[in-house]
């Protein structure tokens, strides 16, 4: 993934900031509707300046409070990509099912990083290269299996490769 950075802080709410209230309370799990609100609850214009490829680069906490999907499912809608110093473990449940691509625990990412720079992010590496600095960042890759759901798309989408009909819910 390349694009321009995102920096957010430490402590960035799932409910309230990554999703709004109203669409958590809405019932909608579509990404692209989602997306319309994503990180609104810290920069309500943030859907309409970030673009596909693009990085939020967080810190410490990401995803914290409740254990809703519609976080992910709202950032993986704008066709973002995720990498913070750490993240909850609800939010990176629910991550692996909607599909996000992460790299959740980089260490000193946020010192790597400003906001507005352009990066490249290799997941399956776990690289993350600064082009405007030249420098890289190295951390331990996914585990195989997390990053096939990734690149499947998401849960659902790697138990119908993998599985096919048997996969559907009855």
């Amino acid at each position: 993934l390349q694009g321009r950075a995102w920096k957010f802080g430490d402590n960035v709410l799932n409910d309230g900031q990554i999703t709004t209230l109203e669409m958590l309370r809405s019932g909608i799990y579509d990404p692209a509707k989602l997306a319309a609100h994503c990180m609104a609850g810290i920069d309500p214009e943030f859907p309409k300046k970030a673009k596909p490829g693009d990085i939020i680069v967080a810190g410490r906490n990401f995803g914290k409070g409740q254990n809703h999907i519609t976080g992910p499912l709202g950032i993986k809608g704008l066709g973002l990509g995720v990498v913070t110093e750490s993240m909850t473990r609800p939010f990176f449940r629910q991550s692996v099912v909607a599909g996000l691509l992460m790299l959740p625990f980089v260490r000193g990412i946020t010192e790597f990083v400003n906001d507005g720079d352009m990066l490249v992010v290799d997941f399956r590496q776990g690289t993350i290269e600064n082009a405007g600095t030249g420098a890289t960042l190295r951390t331990d890759p996914l585990p195989d299996l997390v990053l096939e759901f990734l690149e499947a798309g998401g849960e659902r989408e790697w138990l119908a490769r993998n599985f096919g009909e048997a996969a559907s819910p009855s």
